[in-house]
């Protein structure tokens, strides 16, 4: 039976799993077993970006399983997205701010700077 999986491949694996959760039709699988990544200075096996789930191992059995470690990481990533989306809004909303304020003071650094050449 491993052996069998094996030779059915990432994305029948993937499919498989799909139709046994019932979510994540829109995920797929790419699979470059002569690809290596690294992430913070460690080798990635697999890593999900977006709704991909991206492999980089040679070895099918590890692969099959690798899909399953991404489906499973996808699934959760749909719970934590409304909640990286709102911190996102809000880092964004805050470097905004910072942003002008600094560039009010620049401004007012430069007008007192232009008043030393008197």
């Amino acid at each position: 039976m491993v052996k069998r999986e094996a030779e059915t491949g990432p994305k029948v694996e993937l499919e498989r799993l799909k139709r046994k959760v019932g979510l994540g039709f829109e995920v797929s699988v790419r699979w470059f077993p002569a690809t290596v990544k690294y992430h913070n200075g460690k080798q990635l096996a697999e890593e999900v970006i977006g709704d991909t789930i991206l492999i980089y191992t040679e070895n099918p059995q590890k692969a099959i399983e690798l899909v399953r470690h991404g489906f499973a990481e996808w699934i959760l990533n749909q719970y934590t997205k409304p909640y990286r989306q709102l911190v996102n809004s809000l880092i964004s909303l805050f470097e905004q701010q910072q942003y002008e304020k600094k560039e009010k003071t620049v401004e007012t650094l430069a007008k007192l700077m232009a008043t030393w050449e008197r």
